[in-house]
């Protein structure tokens, strides 16, 4: 998808242009598989699509458990431009082996998580690709990698001006990490030896503000 139409997208989200948006559950809910995927999620160019979406698992800190709301699905989003409103959601793929795939759209008000472990004889890390996205105004992360790495690709992505939303919570305590800071562009995991290198190429990332803009851990970082 290139770049102008994504941009244009953008353009017509800040003005307030647009229709009465669907929310990318339904999307999600109504897909079918396709090429190998549980879930081929075509979304319509132009369209506005709200809230987040989350697949497969949930740790319960209070029951020291794995909540079961699925155990995951392979998907696969392609945008086509769409613009995602996720309103302060993630769209996470969450203690999974499994995959997604997302491409060529505008993500505003939330980010894309990928979230992991890698415990003995489990398959909890997930994988997959966040391609050609614009990020306007993440909340907390552009695109967080944590407890996941390996066979996941982040490509030429722009993400502006992400929103530094306060501390991140730490999954196993369900509490703010002292060391989990937000209102970074591209987050990735800081136990690189357990999970893996992504591969990160060709992103671009920016803060209007120059003092955020000058400070390289606003751009990456390691958590």
């Amino acid at each position: 998808m290139p770049r102008i139409l994504i941009m244009t997208s953008l353009i017509l989200l800040l003005w307030g242009g647009r229709a009465q948006a669907a929310t990318l559950r339904e999307a999600f809910e109504q897909a079918g598989p396709l090429n190998g995927y549980d879930r081929w999620v075509e979304l319509e160019t132009g369209a506005v699509y709200t809230g987040g979406l989350m697949i497969g698992r949930v740790y319960s800190p209070v029951t020291e458990r794995f909540v079961m709301e699925e155990e995951g699905l392979d998907v696969r989003i392609v945008g086509n431009g769409a613009i995602l409103d996720l309103r302060g959601e993630q769209i996470c793929l969450s203690y999974c082996g499994r995959r997604l795939d997302i491409s060529d759209c505008v993500i505003t008000g939330g980010g894309v998580r990928f979230r992991g472990d890698n415990d003995p004889g489990l398959d909890l890390q997930p994988v997959g690709s966040v391609r050609h996205v614009t990020f306007y105004r993440a909340h907390d992360y552009g695109v967080r990698l944590q407890g996941a790495g390996t066979g996941i690709t982040l490509e030429r992505n722009l993400i502006v001006d992400t929103v530094d939303t306060g501390l991140d919570f730490v999954p196993s305590t369900g509490m703010p990490g002292p060391n989990l800071p937000t209102g970074t562009a591209i987050a990735m995991s800081v136990q690189t030896g357990s999970y893996g290198w992504p591969d990160v190429r060709e992103n671009w990332t920016f803060f209007s503000d120059p003092a955020l803009n000058g400070d390289d851990l606003h751009h990456f970082s390691f958590l």
